[in-house]
């Protein structure tokens, strides 16, 4: 009969570790899918011809560019993922 317990508990907690896990992958996947999912259908970077986006990162609301070529220093473009509206231009030399 002691088995039979410790088989019903070892299987409710994997049940549960299983049904937990599955919750936070997909609320891990909302999140991320969810600030993208605000952008503008189109933003003009008004970048000099051959700049190419080389690196392209997300964190509050706020996209991160880093556009590099272009005949001018690398440097990093911060957008408002709400408005569509370039904040700021970092230069990086």
């Amino acid at each position: 009969m002691d088995k039979l317990k410790l088989v019903k508990t070892i299987v409710f907690i994997l049940t549960f570790l299983l049904v937990f896990g599955s919750l936070m992958l997909i609320g891990t996947i909302f999140k991320k899918t969810k600030t993208l999912s605000r952008l503008p259908k189109e933003i003009n970077l008004q970048e000099p011809a051959g700049s190419r986006i080389s690196k392209l990162q997300t964190k509050d609301n706020l996209l991160y560019l880093t556009v590099t070529d272009g005949g001018i220093s690398d440097r990093i473009i911060i957008i408002d993922t709400t408005s569509g509206q370039q904040i700021s231009t970092i230069h990086l030399n």
